[in-house]
């Protein structure tokens, strides 16, 4: 195995590690630390490949990446969090997180076989192939299983990750899906800051009671 697959299957590593992480916490902040280092991992695969194949495209998407992924949505989620104590933690979360953690182990497994079995024979054969794949379907499941605005705000930058690390692997030498991205990634900063002005002006604080359980 050249360099370049082993920078690539150790992030990936990490990167999976990361979302499975995710899956097993409750409390927002070190949701906001989870979703930022693994930002940062996807972020650290971009410059490596942009540097490998001099290809600055890829190196600017790590840059945004970084920008916006890494240090300007995680403090604005961490702004939210100390502003209003009841979003530091989902409502009777501590009851669920076992389960969301044995069904994202569950998922990661299953996903990885059916992506071998249908998807993997008519791509290129790239070291960890189905990782992004399976970022995707960890993603769905925050979205799906999640009820705290926050913690869903990370799932779909999950799923953004997801994205974008697909594109790392398979879309060099098509610097439109790059630039799509980019778009995206955009529009969902724009997105998040709008749900979170529009939800802190028309949603009321819960008892003290949850609070407490919030709090940890």
């Amino acid at each position: 195995m050249d360099t370049t697959a082993t920078v690539e299957a150790l992030v990936g590593l990490g990167i999976l590690l990361t979302a499975l992480y995710l899956q097993s916490e409750s409390f927002v902040d070190p949701l906001v630390s989870g979703i930022a280092v693994q930002s940062l991992l996807l972020a650290a695969l971009l410059g490596w490949l942009a540097w490998v194949y001099d290809n600055w495209e890829f190196g600017a998407v790590a840059v945004l990446v970084v920008g916006v992924r890494v240090l300007l949505v995680p403090y604005i989620l961490r702004r939210q969090t100390r502003a209003f104590r009841w979003r530091a933690r989902e409502i009777h979360a501590s009851h669920r997180v076992t389960g969301h953690a044995l069904a994202a182990v569950a998922l990661a497994i299953v996903g990885w076989f059916v992506f071998q079995q249908t998807l993997a024979p008519s791509l290129p054969a790239v070291p960890g192939i189905a990782l992004p794949f399976v970022l995707l379907l960890e993603g769905l499941l925050m979205l799906a299983t999640r009820r705290n605005t926050l913690v869903q705000v990370i799932g779909y930058l999950e799923e953004e990750n997801a994205i974008v690390y697909a594109a790392a692997l398979f879309a060099f030498g098509f610097p439109l899906f790059i630039e799509v991205v980019v778009f995206l990634d955009v529009l969902g900063v724009v997105l998040v800051a709008i749900i979170l002005s529009i939800q802190r002006d028309v949603t009321g604080l819960p008892e003290a009671e949850i609070l407490e359980e919030l709090s940890g």
